[in-house]
C-alpha cells in the first residue's frame, strides 16, 4: 500500500451556514417577587457590612453577584442589573466559581466581581423597590437567577496553601481599578506590611495586577481583608532536573553538513554550552540573566537543546553518526535569577515578554523550567497568562507563536499537590508530561510526571506524553565534558522531544505552522484506554514524526486552517466520494485547535472564544417534527419516502433546517457542556466509527462563540480530519484529489538538503 503526502487546502471548500439555535426557556429557581425581596435584603446586609466591616476599602467597592447553580452560560451575565447601578458606571471586572455553603450538597456556582460605589449599590436597591423594571423580561430573568449579592469572604481569597505554611513566596492578584491602580498598589503594601522593595509588580493593559513577594503567614492574614484583592496563592521553589555523568560512555558525532536549517526554535532555560560537539553550529547561546552561569543549569539547558536536536541518545556511542538537525536554536539563559526569592520567576517572564514579540523569525518555544507548585482552579498565575497573551496577540497576518511547556515532576505527591504546574496550564500551548517503559517494555506514564486535569479552557492536560526517562530507562544527553554522555529523567526532557517533533514537521513542509503541528501531534497521539485521562491527556506522542505527514490509499488526512468569527457557523466537508456505495465500517477522527485571547480576571471563563463542533454523517437525513406528535427521521435520498414527506408536511410537520447530527445534540446546561463536551476548551479531539451506508457527504460544522467582550473577535482555527475506509474499492486518496481539485498534497521537503 503506497504512501502519499497528507492533503492541504480543505478550508477552500468550507461553507458558512445559517442555523436556527435550539433550546427552550430554562426553569428558574425563584419566583420573581420572592427573588426581588431577597436581593433587597441582601443589599441592606451588604451596605451594613461595608460600613461595619474590618475589610479595607478604597473609594470603589468590589462586590460579588453570586448566581444559582447551572447558570454559567453567558446569557445569564447580569448586565441589565449592573447597568442600573450608578447609571451604567458599574462594571464587571472578573469572575470565578464559588461553593454554596448554605445548602447540604455544597455545590458550586458562578460569581461575578462588580466594581461599583456606595451610590451604585443604593441606586440598585431603589430600582428594585420602586418596581420600574418589574415588567422587563430580561430584568426578571437576571433577578431570579441570583443567589445573593455580597462581599468575597477573606478566606475565599486564599487558595493552595498547605497546613502549617508559615512563610514563602506568594503571588497576589488585584482586581482592575484603572483610575486608581497606583493607589490600589500602594494601599496593598501599606495594609499587608510587605516591603515593596522585596516585591515584583506587573499591571497588564486590562487592569489586572500581579504581585510576587516573599511574605509571612501574618502578612497573608492581614492582607486577606483588602477589598481589591481577589486571590492569594503560594509558589514553590525553583528546581531543575539533576543530571549524572555516565562513566565510560562516549558521545556520538553529528554528520557534517554545510546546510543551515531555516526553522529556528527558542529555548528559555539555564543556558547552554554551544561549544559542545552535538550543539555546535545549531545552538546560539544568548545571555538573558545578569547572574553568572551555574554548571547544573548549563547542564540542564544543554540537555534540553540536545533533546530538541537529536532526541534521546540512549543506545548511542562514539561509533554512531547522527543525522544533521533540521532546526536551529536560540537558547536564552534566564537562570539563575537575580532575586533568589523570585519563585514566581517574574524576572524570567519580563525577559520572555521582551523577546518574543521582537523575534519574528521564531514562532516555536520550549520551556522546561517553571515555578514548582500545583495550579489552583480559581487563580491564574502571571506566567500562564503572559504566555497565553503572547501566543494570541500578534500583528495582523503574523503567525501565532507556540509554547511547549513541561508539566512538572511532582506526580508522586498526594492529590492535589501532584497536579500540573504553571505555566503548563496554558490554553494556547502544549503541556507535556513524561512516559517511560515498564518491565515488559510497554509505555507507561512516568510516576513523577504531574497529572491533570488542567484549568477551565484546557481541561485535558497534559496535552501529550513523550519519553522523559526513568531510573531503569534514563534519558541520555551530552555531558559538559565535551566527550561523554550523561543520564537524567524528567518532564524537562519530554517537552523538548515534542518541540523537536513540531520543528521537524515545520522543516518537512511549509504548510505546517507551529499550531498546525500542535493539532497534528494531538490528532495522531496514541491513547491507552487502560490509563486514566488525567495521566495521559490526549495520549502518547507519535515516535516517528514523518509518519504524521503521510497517508495511504484508504487512510487519508486533510488539513484545514482559516479564520472564523463568533456566531458564525462554518461547514467543513469531510471528503469521501462514493463512501456510501462501499461495504464495511468507516472511521472518522477530527482534531480542532484554536488560539484565543485569555481573560485572567475570570479563571472560570479564561478563554474568551471557543468553537463547538457538530458532526453530520448524512447530508440528506432530516428530522420532521410536530408539537405533540412523534418525530420522524427520513432519508430524502430514498424515493419511496417522498409520499410520506408530503403527507407529513400536509399534516403540519416541519422539516429541520439542518441534517441530523451524530450523536444527536441534546439540550444541555452550560455546566454539562463544559464537563462532558469540554465547551470553551481550545482543543477538540473526537472520533466515530459508522457503517459506510450511514454516510453521505459528511460534514463537520464549527460554531464560533465569544464572551467577555470578545463577541466580534476573529478566531484562527487549525483542523485535521482523517477518514479510514479499509474496504473502499480502489484508492480513496486518489478519488478525493480527482473529485476536489482545489485540494493539494503537501510538498514534503528533503531535510538533508535544507538551506537558507
Amino acid at each position: 500500500m503506497g504512501k502519499h503526502p497528507i492533503i492541504a487546502n480543505g478550508e477552500m471548500y468550507a461553507e458558512p451556514l445559517s442555523k436556527a439555535l435550539g433550546g427552550g426557556p430554562k426553569q428558574m429557581p425563584h419566583d420573581y417577587l420572592e427573588a426581588k425581596q431577597r436581593i433587597i435584603n441582601a443589599l441592606d446586609d451588604l451596605t451594613q457590612n461595608i460600613a461595619k466591616s474590618k475589610d479595607l476599602f478604597l473609594d470603589e467597592r468590589i462586590i460579588c453577584i453570586r448566581l444559582e447553580p447551572k447558570f454559567e452560560a453567558k446569557s445569564y451575565i447580569p448586565n441589565t442589573l449592573i447597568n442600573e447601578m450608578s447609571s451604567g458606571l458599574s462594571k464587571i471586572v472578573g469572575g470565578r466559581k464559588y461553593t454554596i455553603s448554605d445548602n447540604e450538597s455544597g455545590s458550586s456556582a458562578k460569581l461575578y466581581f462588580i466594581r461599583t460605589t456606595d451610590s451604585g449599590i443604593h441606586q440598585l436597591k431603589t430600582t428594585l423597590q420602586n418596581g420600574n423594571r418589574d415588567s422587563v423580561g430580561q430584568w426578571q430573568q437576571e433577578i431570579r437567577s441570583i443567589h445573593t449579592i455580597d462581599l468575597l469572604g477573606p478566606d475565599e481569597k486564599i487558595m493552595g496553601f498547605s497546613d502549617g505554611w508559615q512563610s514563602g513566596t506568594v503571588e497576589f492578584v488585584l482586581h482592575p481599578l484603572p483610575s486608581n491602580t497606583e493607589k490600589e498598589i500602594s494601599a496593598f503594601f501599606k495594609h499587608s506590611g510587605i516591603n515593596i522593595d522585596n516585591a515584583r509588580i506587573k499591571t497588564y493593559s486590562d487592569g489586572i495586577t500581579f504581585i510576587s513577594a516573599f511574605c509571612t503567614h501574618e502578612n497573608v492574614q492581614r492582607v486577606k481583608r483588602y477589598n481589591p484583592l481577589r486571590a492569594i496563592h503560594p509558589m514553590g521553589s525553583i528546581s531543575v532536573t539533576p543530571i549524572r555523568n555516565m562513566v565510560g560512555s562516549r558521545c556520538p558525532v553529528v554528520h557534517p553538513s554545510s546546510a543551515r536549517p531555516n526553522i529556528n526554535i527558542g529555548v528559555f532555560d539555564g543556558g547552554a554550552d554551544a561549544s559542545l560537539p552535538l550543539l555546535t553550529g545549531y545552538v546560539t547561546a544568548v545571555d538573558g540573566s545578569s547572574e553568572p552561569a551555574l554548571r547544573e543549569l548549563l547542564e540542564h539547558g544543554s540537555g534540553v537543546c540536545s533533546a530538541i536536536l537529536h532526541g534521546n541518545l540512549a543506545g548511542k556511542s562514539g561509533a554512531d553518526i547522527l543525522e544533521p538537525p533540521c532546526v536551529t536554536i536560540n537558547c536564552y539563559r534566564v537562570l539563575p535569577i537575580h532575586d533568589y526569592r523570585d519563585y514566581d520567576l517574574y524576572e524570567v517572564i519580563d525577559f520572555i515578554e521582551a523577546v518574543v514579540p521582537n523575534s519574528q523569525e521564531t514562532k516555536l518555544y520550549n520551556l522546561s523550567i517553571g515555578p514548582v507548585g500545583a495550579i489552583v482552579d480559581d487563580s491564574i498565575s502571571r506566567f500562564t497568562y503572559a504566555l497565553d497573551k503572547l501566543a494570541y496577540e500578534v500583528p495582523e497576518g503574523a503567525e501565532n507563536p507556540l509554547f511547549v511547556v513541561a508539566v512538572g515532576n511532582d506526580g508522586e505527591l498526594p492529590p492535589t499537590f501532584n497536579r500540573i504546574q504553571s505555566p503548563s496550564d496554558t490554553v494556547n500551548g502544549l503541556g507535556v508530561g513524561a512516559y517511560t517503559y515498564n518491565v515488559k517494555g510497554k509505555k507507561i506514564p512516568a510516576s513523577y510526571s504531574c497529572v491533570g486535569p488542567g484549568r477551565e479552557g484546557a481541561k485535558t492536560k497534559p496535552d501529550l506524553l513523550d519519553f522523559g526517562g526513568s531510573l531503569d530507562h534514563p534519558f541520555v544527553v551530552p555531558s559538559l565534558d565535551q566527550t561523554s554522555l550523561s543520564a537524567t529523567a524528567g518532564t524537562s526532557f519530554a517537552a523538548p522531544m515534542v518541540t523537536g517533533k513540531i520543528g521537524k514537521l515545520m522543516a518537512l513542509s511549509n504548510r505546517v505552522s507551529p499550531h498546525m503541528g500542535r493539532t497534528l501531534l494531538i490528532h495522531n497521539a496514541e491513547i491507552d484506554n487502560s490509563i486514566p485521562k488525567n495521566n495521559q491527556g490526549f495520549g502518547f506522542c507519535t515516535e516517528n514524526t514523518s509518519d504524521i505527514l503521510e497517508c495511504t490509499d484508504k487512510n487519508v488526512t486533510v488539513m484545514y486552517s482559516g479564520i472564523i468569527f463568533p456566531t458564525q457557523f462554518l461547514s467543513l466537508p469531510i471528503f469521501a466520494p462514493h463512501i456510501n456505495e462501499m461495504h464495511g465500517n468507516v472511521s472518522i477522527s477530527w482534531t480542532v485547535s484554536v488560539v484565543v485571547a485569555p481573560y485572567a480576571n475570570d479563571p472560570d471563563a479564561y478563554t474568551n472564544n471557543c468553537l463547538e463542533d457538530v458532526f453530520t454523517p448524512h447530508s440528506m437525513i432530516f428530522n420532521f417534527t410536530k408539537r405533540g406528535a412523534t418525530a420522524q427521521r427520513i432519508n430524502l435520498l430514498d424515493e419511496t419516502k417522498i409520499p410520506l414527506v408530503k403527507q407529513l408536511i400536509g399534516s403540519g410537520y416541519k422539516q429541520s433546517s439542518v441534517p441530523v447530527s451524530h450523536p444527536a445534540k441534546r439540550t444541555w446546561d452550560e455546566d454539562d457542556l463544559r464537563s462532558v463536551d469540554l465547551k470553551w476548551d481550545t482543543v477538540i479531539h473526537k472520533s466515530v466509527t459508522m457503517r459506510s451506508s450511514s454516510l453521505f457527504s459528511p460534514t463537520l460544522t464549527l460554531h464560533a462563540l465569544g464572551r467577555n467582550g470578545f463577541d466580534t473577535e476573529k478566531i484562527r482555527y487549525n483542523v485535521a480530519i482523517t477518514i479510514k475506509a479499509p474496504k473502499y474499492e480502489g484508492s480513496l486518496y486518489d478519488a478525493i484529489l480527482q473529485t476536489y481539485q482545489n485540494l493539494t498534497p503537501i510538498e514534503i521537503r528533503n531535510i538533508s538538503r535544507l538551506t537558507v
